[in-house]
């Protein structure tokens, strides 16, 4: 019993820290430019201005404005319990990939609901955006599944960080399929190069034409639900990956050793993230399948390696 407890513990925890995290990514980001930057919890600030301030929406929008940001934000934090953060002791009846991946889609799902529903030109152009990316990423993500599947013949990821754990090495197929799954972080998370998160322009937005719209309450939980989604996946990456260090027993040297390892490993991704989005601009819309060929290429090499040839 203890064992679930703790994770309702560490879904809080993994909750609590999501926009932090994104407030590093800033402060990196702004620190690579040579300029100071917000705080790392400025994050935090802005969201509760916008919790306080008047919700304003469109006259044409329907119920679905009204109780879309709602759902997308319950979503979010249903994942955000579904996942091992520093501790993977406990079991079987939560975890499923599939069902992960799945209930992450429905927050895409209301985001493109409300990008429609505002009845406004950029609201469409976003959705349609998003609806061209996800129809490529989708199939890739689903054969991310499928090569653990094959590498460690679960779909739970409590059971995958356990057994990868103790693995010495990583080998050639779970490199690969780290960079696939890297990718698709990126495109499922509105990241440069493939969208970028900063930008009001007209030509370059995806995710923020179809939120454009929204504001007070329901622009913050909007917002927080996508934070929550964008630390789900790092985690997911870190813990399918590179789970080494992971606490499998309630021991607290062991939960302490393996929550510094689990922050650690997140600093080191949101760099690498911060290095990509400094060094390199925007791709136009049409190259992006190009950067989700690469992905797909990576995970149908990852699966043959694992499946012919070690």
């Amino acid at each position: 019993m203890n064992y679930y407890l703790f994770n309702i513990l560490q879904g809080i925890i993994l909750i609590l820290l999501s926009p932090i995290f994104s407030g590093i990514l800033k402060k990196m980001k702004a620190f690579m430019r040579g300029y100071k930057g917000p705080g790392v919890f400025q994050v935090y600030y802005d969201l509760v201005k916008l919790f306080n301030k008047e919700t304003i929406r469109s006259g044409k929008s329907s119920f679905i404005t009204e109780i879309g940001p709602l759902l997308a934000i319950s979503i979010s934090l249903t994942c955000a319990f579904m996942i091992p953060v520093f501790f993977c002791g406990a079991s079987s009846l939560v975890g499923n990939l599939i069902v992960i991946v799945f209930l992450l889609g429905g927050i895409k799902l209301f985001n493109t609901l409300f990008g429609l529903d505002s009845s406004s030109t950029f609201g469409g152009m976003g959705t349609s955006r998003e609806l061209f990316l996800s129809m490529l990423a989708e199939p890739v993500m689903f054969l991310i599944i499928m090569f653990l599947y094959f590498q460690y013949e679960t779909f739970n990821i409590f059971e995958i960080s356990a057994k990868n754990s103790l693995a010495i090495s990583l080998s050639v197929g779970d490199i690969l399929a780290f960079v696939s799954f890297f990718i698709v972080l990126v495109v499922e998370n509105a990241r440069l190069p493939i969208d970028n998160p900063e930008t009001h322009l007209e030509l370059t937005m995806i995710h923020e034409a179809m939120v454009l719209d929204l504001s007070g309450r329901d622009l913050a939980l909007v917002e927080l639900a996508s934070m929550i989604k964008f630390t789900i996946f790092i985690a997911m990456i870190v813990n399918i990956f590179f789970p080494i260090g992971i606490a499998t027993s309630l021991s607290l040297l062991l939960i302490a050793e393996a929550a510094i390892l689990f922050l650690a490993k997140v600093f080191i991704i949101l760099f690498v993230i911060a290095i990509i989005e400094v060094l390199i601009a925007k791709s136009r819309l049409f190259r992006a399948p190009d950067l989700i060929a690469v992905s797909f290429s990576l995970i149908i090499a990852a699966i043959s390696f694992s499946r012919f040839i070690n």
